[in-house]
This record gives C-alpha cells, structure tokens and sequence, in this order.
C-alpha cells in the first residue's frame, strides 16, 4: 500500500517557519501567544531569507519577545516603538564584559522594520532644519547635489567644513552672511590646514570657496569674496606617487589564495585595484549588469569624473572575478558584485570598506614604506607599471578617467627609462 503526501505550500511553510528553530511546545506557545505571536513566523522568515545563523534567527527571536513585553509591561502599544524607547530598553540590560551590544538586543533593528513594512510604525521623517544656519547648510547641500551635482561623498566633506565654518563665524548666534570679512576666512582655513598634509591641506579652502560661491548663487554675498579663500602653497610634483612594485602586488594576492568567501572576495577587489587601477568607490559601485562577459569588458559608471568609461576585461580580473561569483558571493537579490560574507550580505555602504582592506592587506604583506597605505596605492601602482610598460599618457589617462592629462603628468617621474635618456650629465668628479 503506497502512502502519497501532498507537498506543503509556501505559505504554510512561512507560517510554521518558527518549529525550524524550536522543537519544545511551551516555547513555541510562549512565543506565538506573546506581544509579537502575529509577528514572530514572519520576523523568522525575513531573517531566514537574509542568511542569518540558525543560532543568530533563535537569539533575535527571543530578544525581539522580550523587548515587546517589556513594551507591554511598562503600557506602550507598538506603534509608539520609537528609537528613544529602544535606547532605554537597552540601557537598562547587562552589558556584556567586551563591551558588546546585550545579547537580547542585537535583533531589535529586525522587528522595528518588520512593524514599519506592516505599517504598524511610522516611517521616519528626518528632522527640520532647527536654526538658522541648519536652513543654510540644508540650501547648500542641495545646491552641491542639485546645481553642482558632486558625489556623495564630497557632498560630506564640504558640507563637514561649512558647518564648522559657520560655528567658527557665527557661533549659535545670528548668520550674518554681510559682516563676513576676508580676515575670518583666512584664519578659518589657517586653522583647518594647521594639522593636515598632502592633498588634505586643499580641502578647507576648496570647501569655503565652495560655500562662498553658493552665497553669491543664492544673493546673500556680492561676487569677490571668495578670492579670499586662498589654497596653502602646495607643489603638486614635488613628491613621488606611492606604488608598490609588480612582485609585491603578487605577495599581497597571494595572501588570498584560499577558498574561503572572503579570501576569493578580497582578491577579486585587489586585482581589480591593481590591475585596472579603479577607485574605491567604483569598487562599491560596480555591478553585475556591469560586467559584460561576451564582449570582455568592465563598464563604470559615472562618478566623480561625471563620465562613464569601459575598460577591458583582463584574463587575470576576469577569471578572479569569476571564481568569487560562482563560490564565494552569497546567495541575494542584491546586484552590487561586492558584499560582506556574514549575514545580511549587504553591499559596502561606504569606499572607506575598501580603502581598509587594501590598507590591511599591505600591513599583513609586510609593505611598510608607505606613508599613506589605502586603494590609492594600488591605483598609482597600477599607473606606475602602465607607464614604464611604455603605455602613453593618453593611454594611462583615460584608463584611471582622468579628464586632463595634467593630472596623469604626476607620473612622468615615473617613467625611469625616459627620464635618463634625457638626464643632464652631473658636472664634477662625483659620479
């Protein structure tokens, strides 16, 4: 006698997702009887889908439970589970010894956005400018995104400065864009440049000039003033870009030779910094719709250059790049190339990601010597090997996106075989 068992459909299975993670009756009841038994198969399932631990999917579940009876404990409904509240929920647990966030708290981001996805929440509305200068620098980042149309991140930098800016100008008081002189203008950027070396030593007065000329833009200056935020004396080819050599770019690759996801996920990313030289945030940018597997070439996208550029796709990049997709990207909806390997696989959310594990990766490879260690290195390696491999400027140029071959020149002092052919001879015995 044959027994035929009828398939549980999907939605059965969503809704006992809960016996996946406890077997005992009196836990399971305990759960679905409490103030989130509506909540709890459906918080299961979204934590499931995200590629949460079996353990981390059984701690967020309870700690979720326990943070809604004491919401109902102390005669808060749900809705009114605001941010403050969770703080002092949290304040209120034992810290753990390493300083860690409480065991019963690390799952609660999970049900506040479960709870705002069922409406059961309101969506969060960021706050109105508050002061005077809040509505100014609220006008001056929308004319840097809007009429400017810079990157994200220089958006944060200047806006970073023009709040100090106007701190250091008018304090809590009354902006008084008029009485602003020449001589706080220069004592500003005096104070800023103070600590700061290289390329960070142009930033403040980049940003103050920017403001200046989104107060002449909005009518609150008369044009001139911003002449008075003069950039510190900087010789941009007095010092010798940073590279690595082309066996040390080996030795640092090396070091993620292994099958673990992040070892084929960091050597994807570093040779694609050394190969192809891109920029940090074209790295957190890239993705898969980028790749173009048939035709062998990389697209990338507009970004700080405002120009989208396609850049072959070399033997090396695209069989790394190959063997991080096929065993070592997880499995998500997301498209972005590049995630973190621990649940819930988000793509970076910043360049700094990867500035930090270029950064690492010359540390543990034993590459000291330079001064600033980050992705930059590996894109002036890049620019380096390109230029004394007897690629022309033009070449190197539109390779990196630069739009003016002044700024690829930096690397003309890199070009040792050039460099000597037309080296004066040294006057003297000394040789």
């Amino acid at each position: 006698m044959r027994c035929f068992f009828l398939p549980i459909p999907l939605e059965e299975k969503e809704k006992r997702m809960l016996e996946n993670y406890f077997s005992r009756p009196s836990t399971l009841h305990r759960l679905r009887s409490g103030p989130i038994g509506s909540d709890v198969d459906d918080l299961a399932t979204a934590l499931h889908q995200q590629g949460y631990a079996w353990d981390s999917i059984r701690n967020y579940v309870r700690g979720c439970d326990q943070f809604a009876r004491w919401l109902s404990h102390h005669g808060y409904a749900p809705s009114t589970a605001s941010q403050t509240l969770v703080n002092r929920y949290i304040s209120a647990l034992p810290r753990p010894p390493c300083g860690k966030l409480p065991k019963y708290a690390q799952g609660l981001s999970h049900l506040l956005k479960l709870w705002r996805q069922k409406q059961r929440l309101p969506e969060c509305i960021e706050a109105p400018p508050r002061t005077e200068a809040d509505h100014w620098l609220l006008r001056y980042e929308q004319y840097l995104d809007q009429v400017c149309g810079l990157a994200a991140s220089t958006r944060h930098h200047y806006r970073r400065l023009a709040r100090r800016f106007v701190a250091t100008c008018f304090g809590t008081g009354r902006v008084d864009w008029p009485s602003l002189h020449a001589q706080q203008i220069a004592d500003f950027i005096r104070q800023e440049t103070a600590d700061k070396h290289g390329g960070g030593r142009r930033l403040p007065s980049t940003a103050v000039r920017s403001v200046l000329r989104f107060l002449v833009f909005s009518g609150a200056l008369s044009p001139g003033l911003e002449a008075a935020a003069l950039a510190p004396r900087q010789w941009s080819h007095a010092s010798i870009p940073q590279s690595v050599t082309a066996h040390e770019v080996e030795q640092i690759l090396a070091l993620y030779a292994g099958p673990s996801p992040t070892a084929l996920r960091n050597r994807a990313i570093l040779t694609l910094l050394a190969r192809l030289g891109l920029r940090a945030h074209e790295i957190v940018s890239l993705r898969l719709d980028d790749i173009n597997w048939q035709e062998a070439h990389l697209v990338i996208r507009a970004g700080k250059t405002h120009h989208e550029r396609v850049l072959p796709l070399l033997q090396d990049v695209g069989a790394t790049l190959a063997e991080y997709l096929c065993w070592g990207r997880p499995a998500t909806t997301s498209r972005a190339v590049f995630l973190h390997c621990k649940a819930p696989f988000r793509p970076f959310s910043a360049s700094s990601s990867i500035s930090y594990l270029a950064a690492r990766a010359l540390v543990q490879a034993g590459v000291t010597r330079c001064a600033r260690r980050g992705a930059h290195v590996f894109r002036h390696s890049a620019a380096s090997h390109m230029v004394n491999g007897g690629a022309s400027f033009k070449d190197v140029a539109d390779v990196l996106g630069h739009q003016s071959l002044h700024t690829t020149g930096i690397y003309a002092k890199l070009d040792l075989a050039t460099l000597s052919a037309v080296a004066l001879p040294w006057i003297g015995d000394a040789q």
